[in-house]
């Protein structure tokens, strides 16, 4: 079994917003289930997964990336951005208190 990178619940969130978390599992991590990991695949492949926390903190964490798969969320990130974009606060203002004309 290849070397899982071990990071906290809210970072594995992170990842399903930037796009890059497949797939989400729930590992037992003693014979009495009181503790469990939270094991997320990457879309190159690449495992990642929680330290061993109890279960139920660990099957909320699941349910709520399974939900945010679910919603696409990783799809409404910019990566790239086109000629239409501007910022309004650069373009030029009207000064309302000359008079016109």
């Amino acid at each position: 079994m290849p070397k899982r990178i071990e990071m906290k619940g809210r970072d594995l969130e992170g990842l399903v917003f930037l796009g890059k978390l497949k797939s989400v599992n729930v590992e037992y991590c003693d014979e009495k289930k009181k503790y469990a990991r939270v094991v997320g695949v990457l879309l190159d492949g690449d495992e990642v997964s929680t330290e061993c926390i109890p279960i139920r903190a660990a099957g909320k964490i699941s349910t709520v990336i399974k939900h945010y798969l679910r919603l696409g969320v990783g799809k409404y990130i910019l990566t790239e951005a086109s000629g239409n974009l501007r910022h309004t606060d650069t373009e030029p203002e009207e000064d309302d208190s000359q008079p016109s004309g």
